[in-house]
């Protein structure tokens, strides 16, 4: 599992960020092995390379606009899943879609609130 997670060598600079990298990873092997276990059970044996090769199919876009009153809009919305990726979603029972299109209307003086230039 440890080169499906890619794990490397931990350098930080304090024990809190430590522990917390390594909460991190058993976060994540507990993710990939619930994952990997579910999907054995529908009979896939594929190694976890080949499942994220496979859902790395579908992608998040975002698209960020300022209009003419001086606001940032923002939409977001996930690609069409392949037959693939739909096969993996349907054996987990997960949406297509891990959200609805959204849109977000900022204005421009929130955005130079929060500190950017």
């Amino acid at each position: 599992m440890k080169t499906d997670l890619d794990l490397r060598p931990v350098y930080h600079k304090t024990d809190e960020a430590s522990m917390a990298h390594l909460h991190l990873g058993l976060l994540a092997y507990w993710l990939v092995a619930t994952i990997r276990y579910q999907l054995k059970q529908q009979g896939v044996n594929s190694d976890w390379r080949e499942i994220v090769r496979k859902m790395n199919t579908q992608k998040c876009v975002t698209t960020t606009v300022d209009n003419i009153n001086q606001q940032t809009i923002s939409v977001r919305q996930c690609t069409e899943p392949t037959k693939e990726a739909r096969e993996i979603y349907d054996l987990l029972k997960y949406k297509y879609q891990p959200f609805v299109r959204k849109k977000s209307v900022v204005p421009l003086s929130e955005i130079f609130k929060k500190g950017s230039p």
